[in-house]
């Protein structure tokens, strides 16, 4: 028995290190084949996760919706565990096993391939206390809103038009099919129209994707005023500290202007956001292929180094992990946003926040005030005007959308006013503040791919609408 056991034992033990040396998924840059069953797996996974554990969505209407563009590759209906808060989806043969786990204050975590649910607990967590009920306080602070039935404001029967048509999938997309979530319409800091998708709601929402870039660059943008870190300073990378080493030269403004100059897939970072790669790898360990500062190439990882340097210059992972709540969205009242991070803990800041559109609204009524709060300044006084300023190496061009730091510019599409300026993410999520008109306009979606929603034509009409 003595003998068995110890056997035993050391199966257990070689078992457990043959597992630990299992190497981590990695792809350069974070590149990968969206048709990769790997990634089509890991994307259903983390969806469905956010989707049923953060806004309380039903499977059957997450995969109308949020799979639609999955659906062609004939996938197996992810698996929800209600009692352990995991997702599991795999690959038609069933090889290809991908699991997401949901912590209430973490959101949800695509776990690495090399992972099983049993590593759940290996997740960095940070607790908080839960969040205050706000039901009848009024809208920014609370979540109290006086409106019809049809979300419209009587004093603004005009804007009807304008809401409709954001609504009818077709009006104002590329080609039908457009699929809007919610649209929010704010006039002198008051909501006077809002409407949601059915199945959707204040408390329901959806992933920001690259809008999510502009709440990292408000996160930066508190670093700074706090004295963290100079934007105009070299970007502190760790991993490129070894002296000659020519990466050194980009600023934490190049990275704000998409113009790092580094390898990159652009939009592509996979790997990252459904393969289950860590952030800091993906993004960290690319060379130059142009001068820094010198051309403009949208880039994720260029925001991903931004949060790689920020946790540098914190040095204390949990101060890291707690930084956005406690600087920025806490004070906002953006109490049902996660930034949600990989399995090391890493904020994937350039796409996976799951936020509402009310929350949307918090963070734009921010910028629309210069970065002032209840009469409290998070953001430094001319920021803003900063991020809404065309970067050095992408010059603004009449009838396109230009590029500020990580906000996209839409002062050059016909009709809408000078300075208006938006956040901007895939599938149609925008946060637009037009200046001087005093608007705000939130408009969330999931565009199916080659379906694209034009927020320059809704801002139009919607300012149209209102008037001066």
């Amino acid at each position: 028995m003595k003998t068995a056991r110890t056997c035993l034992a050391t199966c257990l033990l070689l078992a457990v290190a043959s597992a630990s040396a299992t190497p981590p998924y990695q792809r350069p840059a974070g590149i990968a084949d969206d048709k990769e069953p790997l990634i089509v797996a890991g994307y259903r996974a983390i969806f469905t996760c956010a989707a049923h554990f953060h806004a309380g969505r039903p499977l059957d209407d997450i995969e109308r919706v949020e799979m639609v563009d999955v659906r062609p590759f004939g996938f197996p209906a992810p698996v929800i565990d209600a009692q352990r808060r995991l997702v599991t989806a795999t690959d038609p043969s069933g090889k290809i096993v991908r699991i997401a786990a949901y912590r209430d204050t973490m959101g949800c975590t695509l776990l690495p391939p090399h992972w099983s649910a049993a590593d759940v607990p290996r997740l960095p967590y940070v607790a908080w206390a839960p969040a205050p009920d706000v039901s009848k306080l009024p809208f920014p602070a609370g979540d109290r809103v006086e409106l019809p039935a049809d979300g419209l404001d009587p004093a603004y029967r005009t804007l009807a038009s304008a809401l409709d048509k954001a609504f009818d999938g077709k009006s104002y997309g590329t080609a039908p099919g457009v699929v809007t979530t919610a649209v929010i319409v704010v006039k002198g800091g008051r909501i006077v129209a809002e409407r949601y998708r059915p199945g959707f709601g204040i408390h329901s929402g959806y992933r920001t994707w690259s809008t999510a870039k502009s709440i990292t660059a408000a996160l930066m943008a508190i670093a700074a005023r706090q004295g963290l870190l100079n934007l105009d300073d070299r970007a502190d990378i760790p991993e490129w500290s070894h002296p000659g080493d020519p990466r050194q030269a980009i600023t934490y403004k190049h990275l704000l202007w998409m113009s790092s100059g580094l390898v990159s897939g652009g939009a592509n970072t996979n790997a990252v956001y459904f393969g289950g790669q860590d952030m800091e790898s993906g993004a960290t360990t690319t060379p130059l292929e142009a001068a820094p500062g010198a051309r403009w190439k949208y880039a994720n990882n260029d925001t991903l180094l931004l949060l790689r340097a920020l946790r540098h210059k914190l040095d204390d992972d949990q101060r890291y992990l707690r930084y956005p709540y406690e600087e920025l969205l806490h004070p906002l009242g953006m109490w049902h946003t996660r930034m949600e991070t990989d399995h090391l803990g890493r904020f994937i800041g350039s796409s996976q926040t799951y936020t509402t559109a009310r929350d949307l609204t918090r963070f734009g009524l921010l910028l629309q005030n210069d970065g002032v709060w209840n009469g409290r300044r998070l953001l430094p006084e001319g920021w803003v005007a900063f991020a809404a300023t065309p970067a050095p190496t992408k010059p603004p061009v009449v009838g396109e959308w230009g590029y500020g730091a990580q906000f996209w510019l839409l002062d050059q599409m016909p009709g809408v006013p000078r300075g208006t300026f938006t956040t901007a993410g895939n599938k149609g999520q925008y946060v637009t503040v037009v200046p001087g008109h005093d608007v705000l306009i939130v408009r969330t979606g999931v565009d199916p791919d080659g379906k694209r929603f034009h927020q320059d034509q809704l801002v139009a009409d919607v300012v149209k609408a209102l008037g001066r």
